[in-house]
């Protein structure tokens, strides 16, 4: 597919939708804009009904953009590089399909942080922390905080809490065993099979980051508001 004269991309559905856009126009600088078509749509801003008027103002240039910063993650087998994955919500190291944990060991760069056993552990940008990240007791970043969150997932210990690490760090998820399957996965979508050795390298990949279009005027503090009822001391309109 040729996209040297895309003046932008458009994603329609939802945040599922929008994250598989990011992974198709990745390094090559073209804006995303997403219409919401889906339910809940933290990152598709525009209303399906506003649609096409939305569009006329991109083409006329009445737009902001804001840069979301992606993670880039490595699978290393047995000292290669046996796989890649670009994620801009997040990605988990996880168990399979059995209801068995894992036993993984976490390190920042050369420095060994916690290991436990666990349902797994996600690392997630500021963009993703709103996802699958809060589910599992994750702080709300701001997406304009160059930060990565680390967070496990049901660990079998009181220990380890979610952490929030530089942009300039390096995560090392070391699989120290694993008898059952275990998933490798990259915003939900990009799965892979993870054996006991493996090591999951992950790290913000500040060189090739995606233009979110922006024309509404909403700061990111209304969107929490609206998205999540906050606010409204748990009273119907």
């Amino acid at each position: 597919m040729e996209y040297c004269n895309m003046d932008f991309a458009l994603s329609i559905g939802g945040d599922g939708t929008f994250l598989r856009t990011s992974r198709m126009i990745w390094g090559l600088g073209v804006p995303l804009y997403g219409i919401n078509a889906g339910r809940l749509g933290f990152l598709t801003a525009g209303a399906a009904e506003s649609a096409a008027a939305d569009i006329r103002r991109i083409l006329s240039g009445d737009y902001e953009l804001f840069s979301r910063i992606p993670l880039r993650g490595e699978i290393v087998r047995n000292g290669e590089v046996i796989e890649s994955v670009y994620a801009l919500n997040d990605i988990t190291a996880s168990k399979g399909f059995l209801s068995r944990p894992i036993d993984v060991s976490v390190s920042v760069g050369e420095e060994n942080i916690y290991r436990f056993l666990a349902d797994g552990i996600i690392v997630s940008t500021p963009t993703g922390s709103t996802a699958y990240a809060m589910s599992a007791g994750g702080p709300i970043i701001h997406p304009g905080v160059k930060c990565m969150l680390v967070v496990p997932i049901c660990p079998h210990s009181l220990y380890p809490r979610p952490m929030v690490l530089s942009d300039m760090e390096t995560i090392n998820i070391k699989v120290e065993c694993c008898a059952y399957e275990a998933i490798f996965s990259g915003d939900g979508h990009q799965n892979m099979t993870l054996i006991s050795g493996d090591i999951v390298s992950i790290k913000l990949d500040v060189e090739r980051g995606i233009d979110v279009i922006s024309i509404d005027k909403s700061s990111y503090y209304d969107i929490l508001r609206k998205k999540m009822n906050w606010g409204r001391n748990g009273e119907a309109k």
